[in-house]
């Protein structure tokens, strides 16, 4: 009975060992929106930051497909808070 016990334990212990690296490494899929949402009110610069952290986050080039000046800041904050891995 204690054998199968401690077999039970050390098979939670390595299972467990083997998910954590991926569990930490998890950002909630509403991330990205919900910060960027704190950092701007235009719909457009919200898109960008969005845009700029889905993009380092999918280690996609550095883009930012932008008409002003504020939505290159944007991308670059969002992407600055993104990261490749």
């Amino acid at each position: 009975m204690k054998i199968t016990t401690k077999l039970i334990a050390i098979a939670i212990a390595v299972t467990s060992l083997a998910f954590a690296p991926s569990i930490v490494n998890i950002q909630p899929v509403d991330a990205a929106s919900h910060w960027c949402e704190q950092q701007y009110k235009s719909p457009d610069l919200i898109q960008m930051c969005q845009q700029g952290w889905y993009d380092h986050d999918h280690c996609k080039k550095y883009y930012p497909m932008a008409d002003t000046k504020q939505e290159v800041a944007a991308y670059k904050k969002g992407w600055n808070h993104g990261s490749c891995k």
